[in-house]
């Protein structure tokens, strides 16, 4: 009997896995055919440096160097792969698939299979809870096809996508819990899983291993008795399998913090948290969120539509409701009710945000300070809420005593307002690459292990991909690596080169960048809508444009611009931003000035009203400062940068400013030693009558960056 019950629960999960896998080539996946090698499922510039992460795995072997150091990005200083979303395992599976269809057919049979393996796994813990098929089915697809793995898929965040192994690991404990494997055997089955899913993605190891303690630790003070002792038990058996798993890991673990992180910037996490309105109105990720109603919502949430992943749906939500009143006097139905409380408490970050607004401080702040998870975005977090649920909704549909009819109609209803955005397009997008890396001219023109810098910035454009197409035959003085290089990023060139369109003294910011990266060659996409603004900070580097295959190609001599070589890093960034800030400041007391409502103040109102200077693009999708009205009827400036960068600023204006936030929200005082190697935001934050002073000043005794050239200054400015 239970070797028949062994061949029916293979059945059902293969069934299982054939429908999300159906499910995930019809919604994503078929408009494919014929242009797999040509387009890929997700959009703008993450999916490509994915695949270029599948090149970079062949090209190690191939040319059997250490895969964890590279300077084929941010040379010449080079970049630690360990801290990057490199995926191990989904390369090496996929290897045979790239090395002959190229790696953009990899990248989307990798990410056509990621939903089906998450739902699947989902599927087999909810059958495990439940024993029901229909309603594990249904479970199934509210994790693997939730509105955090639909909003990571269009990302192209394979290493958050591929998360299989979280729900694999809830079985596995469960089979040891109720006796069905040993303590040996159950210790083994976790390593294992543990180990798959660090390859697959670290950022979900973290935060798993974070919620397992957290659900242990749960689970001993909900149940009492044999249970308890069970679970008390079971940690040891846990602990063993994460050592063993983190020895099977330890080369990777050696580079991740025996080298150590690029110190690059963070994300802010109060602009990555979930949004309270989110967990009942979709984004467009889903068929619901592409209406009006949601649009006009959605657009105050402060993520992007990749990150905005809490969402729910009212039907679940009466679901989980209706489970409470069902079952919270139980001990599984607490257990399940205060894991799920935890983690929608902790997507939420470190602010309460509501329609875009940030109310108050909530408890996962106290989790930044940990190392690894304290990357991990608090809206990425919905991948456990979204596992709860689908426990929960595959128990109330298995065990509620409503009607069948009731429970047919509710589950039409999840399954509506779950539903994918159904335009194929909105999945797909093309590959543009210019014929200048497709024709092979590149080996003409371009020396192998050339360093050259791509424009746009790889963060916007297509270069790593550029780089993956060309054999990995140059350098880059650039990338896009999820983190970053502190000497790379603090240069204001970067900004700029990815779309920030408001940098003072364009060309001379870029002579520095390419000097102190000894940069040979400038290869510009000529189709890019920038190409027109950059081609002519371009002509001041007085050198001759060779335009070929798509693009602009600006050969460098060495040392052509050794003067800017020896200028100090902090030194090229600290007068980008003075002079970023003299701008702001005059064309803000202008506006005052003139009578204006200080409450609009807004650089997209200054740029209105032409009160910045004529060539500044202000966007909010690259715009990195403000200024606006703060608290008290005060003037408050915003900018962003390292400490050094910024400390000019701080000095001039501390006898000033009624208040100074560096990094912000922290207020900086003349003790305050914030790190050297981060970047951060400061405010700085006037009266009417010591903003009117300061414009005065900058008036009168025009500071230092408004008097000399950008070689002849004083590099302490």
């Amino acid at each position: 009997m239970a070797h028949g019950n062994r061949h029916l629960g293979r059945y059902q999960a293969t069934a299982a896995f054939l429908l999300y896998l159906a499910l995930s080539i019809l919604l994503f996946g078929r408009a494919l055919p014929g242009h797999a090698g040509s387009s890929y499922i997700g959009r703008e510039a993450d999916p490509s440096i994915y695949m270029w992460y599948l090149r970079w795995w062949r090209y190690a072997i191939d040319n059997r160097i250490n895969p964890f150091l590279t300077d084929l990005v941010w040379a010449p200083q080079g970049f630690n792969m360990a801290w990057a979303a490199f995926i191990p395992l989904p390369a090496w599976l996929v290897f045979p698939i790239g090395s002959t269809l190229g790696d953009a057919v990899a990248y989307n049979v990798l990410s056509i299979f990621a939903l089906p393996l998450s739902a699947v796994s989902a599927f087999l813990l909810c059958r495990r809870v439940t024993g029901d098929f229909w309603p594990s089915v249904l479970g199934g697809y509210i994790f693997g096809f939730s509105s955090y793995m639909l909003g990571e898929l269009l990302g192209g965040h394979l290493n958050l996508t591929l998360a299989f192994a979280v729900p694999l690991a809830v079985v596995v404990a469960l089979r040891r819990l109720d006796g069905d494997s040993s303590a040996r055997c159950f210790t083994l089955e976790l390593a294992v899983v543990l180990v798959v899913q660090f390859l697959c993605g670290i950022e979900v190891f973290a935060t798993m291993t974070v919620f397992a303690g957290f659900a242990i630790l749960t689970a001993i003070a909900c149940f009492d008795g044999a249970t308890r002792a069970r679970l008390i038990r079971l940690i040891a058996n846990v602990a063993a399998a994460y050592a063993i798993a983190l020895v099977a890991v330890s080369p990777y673990l050696y580079y991740l913090f025996a080298i150590g992180s690029p110190h690059g910037p963070g994300w802010p996490h109060e602009h990555f948290s979930g949004d309270l309105f989110n967990f009942a109105v979709p984004t467009e990720t889903n068929l619901l969120g592409t209406f009006k109603f949601a649009r006009a919502m959605t657009g105050h949430f402060r993520a992007d539509l990749y990150e905005n992943g809490v969402y729910l749906g009212i039907p679940l939500i009466v679901v989980v409701e209706a489970y409470r009143r069902m079952a919270w006097r139980t001990r599984v139905g607490k257990f399940l009710i205060v894991m799920l409380a935890i983690a929608v408490v902790a997507s939420l970050g470190p602010v309460l945000t509501v329609a875009g607004r940030g109310l108050f401080p909530m408890p996962w702040a106290l989790f930044d300070i940990l190392p690894v998870i304290s990357g991990a975005l608090p809206v990425r977090l919905a991948i456990y809420s979204s596992l709860l649920v689908s426990i929960i909704a595959a128990i109330w549909f298995s065990s509620a005593a409503a009607s069948a009819l009731i429970k047919c109609i509710v589950a039409i209803a999840v399954v509506l307002f779950l539903a994918p955005n159904l335009s194929a397009p909105f999945w797909l997008s093309s590959i543009d690459v210019p014929a200048f890396f497709t024709s092979g001219t590149y080996e003409k023109k371009i020396e192998r292990r050339e360093i050259v810098l791509p424009v746009p910035f790889p963060r916007d454009g297509k270069g790593m991909y550029w780089q993956a197409r060309a054999d990995m035959n140059f350098r880059m003085a650039a990338g896009w690596t999820i983190t970053s290089p502190f000497e790379f990023v603090r240069m204001p060139a970067v900004n700029y080169l990815f779309g920030e369109i408001d940098l003072a003294e364009a060309a001379d910011q870029l002579k520095a960048y390419i000097a102190r990266f000894g940069v040979r060659a400038v290869i510009a996409n000529e189709t890019d809508s920038k190409f027109p603004i950059w081609q002519q900070t371009f002509a001041a580097l007085g050198v001759p444009a060779v335009s070929q295959g798509g693009v602009s190609i600006y050969k460098i001599a060495p040392d052509a611009f050794a003067e800017y070589g020896k200028l100090p890093g902090g030194y090229v960034e600290a007068r980008a931003n003075a002079l970023r800030f003299d701008a702001i400041l005059e064309g803000a007391a202008k506006y005052l000035a003139d009578g204006h409502d200080l409450s609009k103040l807004s650089p997209a109102e200054l740029k209105r009203l032409d009160l910045l200077p004529h060539d500044w693009l202000v966007e909010p999708k690259y715009t990195d400062w403000d200024a606006g009205a703060a608290p008290g009827g005060r003037v408050a400036i915003v900018l962003f940068g390292s400490f050094e960068g910024l400390k000019p600023l701080v000095d001039r204006y501390r006898a000033v400013a009624s208040e100074i936030d560096y990094p912000a929200p922290t207020r900086w005082t003349p003790q305050s030693s914030p790190p050297l190697d981060r970047l951060g935001t400061l405010l700085i934050a006037f009266d009417p009558a010591q903003f009117a002073e300061a414009a005065r000043q900058l008036e009168s005794s025009p500071p230092p960056e408004r008097t000399t050239p950008f070689l002849a200054a004083d590099p302490r400015l």
